[in-house]
């Protein structure tokens, strides 16, 4: 006899077909296999079961006794057909689910409220934005990939149902329980928003469940807690509020919830909640609107349910047309209720069973014929993807609005001539926003608490005086505007960040009028912050366009667009390079660490102007005390060629300060009347010119009457009991003289070569002179010499009139925003985020921290052409940057194109070199610095401290590692024999060339 039902019940869906829309998933589904389930399961039930159908109860996802004991009764009592947990974490909530799932005769439907993905109920899961932050985003297939990714982690979960998106159009601003649930003002931007979700959910086989029918946006008071009012005539409901719902169901999806309102233009009955309305559920919703879905009420518990006490709200639901009670207050009341009306009548019993086949129907469809326990076992993981973590970081990135831009001060440019401060409001300092900006500049960081007192409010605004840009980032609606903030607007150059409710911009009018630039971030989590921080610096382009009105300041759809101008911070997915293949970088590292090859480091990749793996492993030292961190900062050694001296070489190139041509003696006189006088500054470049690899500057300060015999051994004795390197052994009995070396700064001795150890000024031309005696090669013939460096700066500081630090300082790193990049840096930077290098007990008899390693460059006071920068992956990175991108950043141009391209692109034609670069050897074999995957257009350098970067053009790469592999000995050499600097090259290639 129920086949006959199903049969009728199929055959009238069919025929009203032409008025009503028969959800896709359910056409989808095979019909007959669907039925003769259905059949199959209907027939075998018991009447109990049949109404526990009807009922999906809210359960706390915890597995102590007394709770599995309630939801067993559920189970065993009311024979639920569904359930809805609350909070908690997903391993505990698949334990329970697989429990109760075992425990039900007939498979429940699980659900999730998850409006932005599991993490709107699930601890340790991926946070994705809200919906008005998602409303700003104009890409709309980004969310359809962010509703398919929530479906696939509701698959691991064994959920069936998300009750989202919210389709509720909000357009009042006092709204207290919609607001950022919301994807806007305008109706038919919530219903492409609303559909692309919910066809990223039904399309890996989720069912959708739109909200809160007919609409919740325009109240003032929370149906949680009181039965709000929608007093809209019909022709408004239709053009706004209904039409996101009708276009749901037109395009056939699935599921729509009732909810607790008062609409007087659908149903007259004075404070009726459309919920328990026949005329608003089964009138407008089913047969005017034709939805032939599963139809859920809100949750039955809340307030805005309520009924005369005479009435059981479940029955109230069932008899307004409902197919599903949510959450009924007393489930096992209820159940009851239901069983007394149906057998009295006032529940009809064939509409009641027309209701269970369409959930059991909808069970099939979820693949509960089929069913099959959650697996526990890394489910963690599995929830969160590096592709889920990409997929929330594109949706913040996406959706910042820039709604005010004075003078396009955004992004931010001549970072070299404004002092920048940055304010956090209802926020400390050092959150991910001001983190963020720090990684861009040298930004000075307030806050202002919730209980920060008048006096300090007060030392907060004075101390911003000083600096020129303002940074203000709003975290909170609980503290208001001041008359200090708007005299600072009017002074300074301000920029607002919000991260707030959009509304509540209104509160800070005053000053945001005064502002030079407002950005919505919409919403406190780290990545709004960081991408926000990002917007500002040109780290990515502001996209976003406003959602909502902001009464009295910006329309719905405002929305102003930048340039990306400088780095930007991203996951490798962005780029199209594999995370998981990234990953073996850690485990690179990792070897190297355990074999005690350095004891830290970082490790940098960028890729089309994007910061995809930046990470820092180990220690400073091997005492495992301090951790390397973003900020700490390494001497980069023989790095410092290419990444300091060559910079300065190709500003004076620029400026026409020299040719490739001309002679190092037309600028170094003192070489005039020497073998050198015809070396040309190309052959200095291609280390081509025959110099000798080194000159040991520090034997002219030693007074050979202070010792007897060598300074140097091949083997460990008495006499030479330090280590130096690998095969050598020294003495450290000597003295030096006390005419060039002094242990304290005086008049004459400035030149600091360490802690407590100065120079006397002359000796700078005792260093010319070793370099005018030293034993000249053959040219032509590559032979790498740090002399050619230590040339060249001292070109470029004759053609220039300025110490080549200075230059360096002024015309890049200020600019660039490299604060961490400087010669000297004890000068400029606490010592503690300094890595040291060598326990030096040879020359300077210390710790070197700080202190330039490489003994030429620190007999030159620090500063040197071939050694003596000082630098973190970040800020090297912007160095890099600047080459690749032929010579501007930040929407600046620091060298010409023509000169970009020649220094970079050149090559020696008989050996690897570049004009000041080092490249690949042919055949990438032994001999090469670089992986054996890096193409032939890659140029770089390599540190002897334990460093390299790399600049790759044919892939828009940036590779940077930095180490203190000399810590505390230069005899170390296991980060060459291991390879780890190449074998992270090979593996960054492998990830962004799918293996190959």
């Amino acid at each position: 006899m129920k086949k006959i039902y199903i049969l009728l019940f199929s055959c009238v869906t069919f025929l009203s077909a032409l008025a009503q829309t028969t959800p896709n998933l359910y056409r989808a589904a095979d019909q007959a296999k669907m039925n003769h389930w259905v059949d199959s399961v209907f027939d075998a039930m018991s009447y109990d079961e049949r109404i526990g159908q009807l009922f999906m109860v809210i359960a706390n996802p915890k597995s102590d006794t007394r709770n599995m004991q309630r939801l067993m009764r559920y189970v065993n009592e009311v024979k639920i057909g569904g359930i809805l947990f609350h909070k908690g974490d997903p391993v505990t909530q698949a334990e329970v689910t697989n429990r109760l799932q075992k425990a039900s005769r007939i498979p429940m439907l699980v659900s999730l409220d998850g409006e932005w993905g599991l993490s709107m109920r699930l601890s340790g899961t991926t946070r994705f934005p809200k919906n008005m932050m998602l409303g700003a985003i104009e890409d709309n297939s980004l969310i359809t990939e962010y509703g398919k990714e929530v479906a696939r982690q509701c698959k691991e979960m064994g959920i069936h149902i998300n009750f989202a998106p919210d389709m509720d159009v909000n357009s009042n601003t006092d709204n207290p329980v919609i607001g950022l649930r919301s994807f806007g003002e305008n109706p038919n931007a919530v219903a492409d928003k609303g559909l692309a979700y919910a066809r990223g959910l039904e399309g890996q086989g989720i069912i959708s469940v739109s909200k809160h029918f007919p609409g919740h946006g325009d109240t003032n008071e929370d149906s949680h807690y009181t039965l709000p009012a929608v007093h809209h005539d019909r022709a408004r409901l239709d053009s706004v509020e209904l039409l996101p719902f009708k276009r749901y169901i037109y395009d056939g999806y699935a599921g729509v919830m009732t909810g607790h309102l008062y609409v007087p233009a659908l149903d007259k009955a004075r404070n009726k909640p459309v919920s328990m309305s026949r005329a608003v559920v089964t009138d407008l919703l089913q047969k005017d609107l034709g939805f032939r879905g599963l139809c859920f009420t809100d949750a039955l518990a809340m307030k805005g349910a309520s009924t005369r006490k005479s009435d059981n709200p479940s029955v109230m639901a069932l008899l307004a047309g409902n197919d599903i009670l949510l959450a009924p207050a007393a489930p096992i009341n209820d159940f009851a209720a239901v069983k007394d009306a149906l057998e009295e009548g006032i529940l009809d019993r064939e509409e009641v069973e027309a209701k269970i086949i369409k959930i059991l129907q909808y069970k099939y469809i979820a693949g509960l014929n089929n069913y099959r326990p959650v697996e526990t076992k890394g489910l963690s993981a599995r929830l969160n993807t590096p592709h889920a973590a990409w997929l929330a970081a594109k949706l913040n990135a996406e959706a910042i609005t820039l709604m005010k831009n004075e003078g396009d001060i955004v992004p931010l440019k001549q970072l070299d001539k404004k002092k920048i401060a940055a304010l956090s409001i209802g926020d400390d300092t050092g959150n991910e926003f001001q983190k963020m900006l720090s990684r861009y500049d040298s930004v000075a960081c307030f806050s202002i608490g919730r209980n920060a007192t008048a006096q300090q409010v007060q030392n907060v605004y004075r101390k911003l005086e000083k600096y020129d840009v303002i940074i203000c980032g709003v975290h909170t609606v609980r503290i208001p505007e001041s008359l200090a903030l708007r005299q600072l607007a009017e002074k300074k150059e301000l920029v607002y960040a919000f991260f707030t409710l959009p509304y509540f911009c209104k509160e800070y009018k005053a000053s945001i009028l005064k502002a030079k630039a407002v950005v919505m971030a919409y919403e406190g989590t780290p990545l709004a912050q960081e991408y926000a921080a990002q917007v500002i610096f040109g780290g990515i382009a502001a996209k976003g366009k406003l959602p909502v009105s902001i009464p009295t300041l910006y329309q719905a759809g405002t929305g102003i667009f930048t340039e990306k101008t400088r780095l930007g911070y991203h996951e490798p997915e962005e780029v199209g390079a594999s995370p998981e293949r990234l990953d073996v970088i850690a485990s690179i590292v990792e070897d190297g660490l355990e074999q005690k090859a350095f004891p830290g480091c970082q490790v940098l990749v960028a890729k089309d102007g994007m910061i995809i793996y930046d990470k820092s492993f180990g220690y400073f030292s091997y005492d495992g005390k301090q951790p390397v961190e973003g900020n700490s900062v390494y001497d980069l050694a023989s790095s410092s060629k290419a990444a300091g001296t060559l910079l300065a070489v190709m500003k004076a190139y620029d400026e026409k300060k020299f040719t490739l041509n001309n002679k190092i003696s037309d600028f170094v006189p003192e070489l005039k009347d020497s073998d050198k006088k015809n070396l040309l500054i190309k052959e200095l470049l291609y280390h081509q010119s025959g110099l000798t690899p080194t000159i040991n500057f520090y034997l002219k300060a030693i007074d050979k009457d202070s010792y007897k015999g060598s300074l140097y051994s091949g083997a460990k004795n008495a006499t030479h009991p330090v280590r130096f390197d690998a095969k050598t052994y020294v003495r450290n009995d000597f003295s030096f003289l006390p005419d060039l070396v002094s242990n304290k700064k005086k008049p004459g001795f400035t030149t600091e070569v360490a802690r407590g150890m100065y120079l006397h000024d002359s000796f700078k031309d005792t260093i010319i002179q070793e370099i005018k005696d030293s034993r000249l090669g053959v040219r032509g013939k590559y032979k790498y010499s740090c002399i050619n460096f230590i040339l060249l700066k001292m070109m470029v500081e004759k053609q220039t009139g300025q110490p080549m630090d200075r230059l360096l300082h002024d015309q890049f790193f200020s600019r660039l925003g490299a604060w961490h990049t400087t010669y000297n840096p004890l000068h400029v930077m606490d010592t503690a985020c300094i890595v040291p290098t060598e326990n030096d007990q040879f020359v300077r008899r210390q710790l070197l921290r700080g202190y330039v390693h490489d003994e030429a460059a620190a007999f030159q006071g620090g500063v040197s052409g071939n050694a003596g920068l000082f630098s973190n992956a970040d800020d090297l990175a912007k160095v890099l940057q600047l080459y690749l991108n032929q010579g501007t950043y930040g929407g600046e141009q620091y060298l010409s194109p023509e000169t970009a391209r020649l220094f970079t692109q050149s090559k020696s034609p008989t050996c690897r070199r570049g004009l000041g670069f080092d490249k690949p050897a042919p055949g990438a074999g032994k001999g090469s610095p670089c992986g054996s995957l890096a193409p032939a257009s890659v140029y770089g350098h390599t540190g002897f401290t334990g460093t390299c970067f790399w600049v790759d053009p044919d892939n828009n790469l940036l590779y940077i590692f930095l180490s203190n592999r000399v810590n505390p000995t230069r005899a170390n050499n296991k980060l060459s024999s291991l390879e780890i600097r190449t074998r992270i090259q090979d593996a960054i290639y492998k990830a962004i060339n799918g293996g190959k």
